[in-house]
């Protein structure tokens, strides 16, 4: 047999070590894998949503060999969708409405099911078999980010919002308030602390019970939420009691805000079964002195200042000021008598014993309005 000298002898073919594919073909296989790992490494550093959605925006198209790539989201309930970018002569679009045409879609799946999906444009240009390779592959990895950005986002709002009144907790409301208090001092400016405290509520929890307390509580947070300005801090600092921080406010402002607090208090209903009930505050105004960035002082004279409201009879506004003056603002009307039903009558003197059969309403002893220990006429 005729040996093949190697000069003429037909070039090999090199493969892969333990895959079967040309050197080429693997080299390739081997950028786009290093590609979508490093597309799946930022996607899992991005803990918010819209951080997530920019990187999907800016990234995914380059990554997958489209032009048009737009997701939406609904996880929670919350509907989300990113558009493409406008460019220099476009306004931005709605990626269906707007945009009328053939659509690829792929299925985000996250947590226990699909939270949303992802479209790519194929009017003018159909896609490849390697970007749809790319946007199936990286799809699930999208899904999952979506679903934990989600996650973070609603822990980060449970932490910082107060479930019961939507106001802020009370360890978010003193670090707003430090960082007002600091960007204060840099500007030479001044803000005023309020601190609420709703009269007699604990009247109401003993009358009608901690669920209507809970139902008053969320009212009377709806109410201040909806009062003031957006910049104004408002938290629930504990129990029935709120701390407001107004930036960029004198003292006068502070009053005027501290009254069309109570007043708007005072006039919030809460409708619980077959009542009907109003409550009053009690509130402590002070000021930041110049230069005074740290709260706790301020929280102590707002604290004293509420001190005095409820010790003069409630239902009334105190102001102390870092030099110790002090003054009186003229309380709110409280609240008209509601009509409610309640079978219990809060007039007797022993409620605990209802009238029973054959009893004079002369007689003393259990029930009648006398003390217990009467003896039954015929005993």
């Amino acid at each position: 047999m005729a040996s093949t000298s190697p000069l003429t002898a037909a070039p090999a073919v090199t493969s892969a070590p333990e895959t079967g594919f040309p050197a080429a073909e693997s080299a390739a296989d081997g950028r786009w894998l290093y590609r979508v790992l490093s597309f799946a490494a930022e996607l899992r550093g991005s803990l918010s949503t819209s951080d997530l959605y920019a990187l999907v925006a800016s990234k995914l198209p380059e990554l997958a060999g489209v032009d048009d790539v737009s997701i939406e989201t609904v996880v929670d309930e919350r509907r989300q969708m990113t558009a493409p970018a406008p460019t220099a002569n476009a306004a931005a679009r709605h990626p269906v409405l707007d945009a009328p045409g053939e659509w690829a879609t792929f299925p985000l799946t996250g947590g226990t099911g699909v939270v949303g999906v992802l479209r790519v444009g194929i009017g003018e240009r159909p896609l490849s078999a390697s970007s749809r390779r790319t946007l199936a592959t990286v799809a699930p990895l999208v899904g999952e980010a979506v679903s934990t950005a989600q996650k973070i986002e609603k822990l980060r709002e449970l932490s910082t919002v107060d479930s019961m009144t939507g106001c802020a907790t009370r360890q978010e409301g003193l670090d707003r308030l430090r960082a007002e208090l600091k960007r204060a001092h840099r500007a030479s400016q001044q803000v005023a602390v309020l601190l609420l405290d709703l009269d007699y509520f604990k009247t109401i929890n003993d009358r009608y019970g901690h669920q209507c307390g809970d139902f008053v509580l969320a009212s009377i947070g709806r109410t201040i939420m909806q009062t003031l300005r957006v910049s104004d801090v408002r938290c629930r600092w504990g129990g029935e009691e709120f701390l407001v921080a107004l930036p960029d406010t004198g003292l006068d402002q502070a009053r005027r805000a501290a009254l069309t607090l109570a007043r708007r208090v005072a006039g919030t209903v809460t409708d619980y079964e077959s009542a009907r009930i109003q409550v009053t505050t009690s509130i402590g105004v002070t000021i930041n002195a110049p230069g005074e960035d740290d709260p706790e002082p301020i929280l102590v004279r707002a604290d004293a200042a509420l001190y005095r409201a409820k010790a003069d009879g409630r239902n009334c506004i105190r102001t102390l000021l870092a030099d110790g003056a002090s003054t009186a603002s003229t309380a709110t009307s409280p609240p008209p008598p509601l009509p409610f039903r309640d079978r219990r009558n809060p007039d007797r003197s022993d409620r605990r014993y209802p009238p029973g059969p054959g009893r004079r309403t002369s007689d003393a002893g259990p029930g009648n309005d006398g003390p217990p220990g009467g003896h039954r006429p015929g005993v």
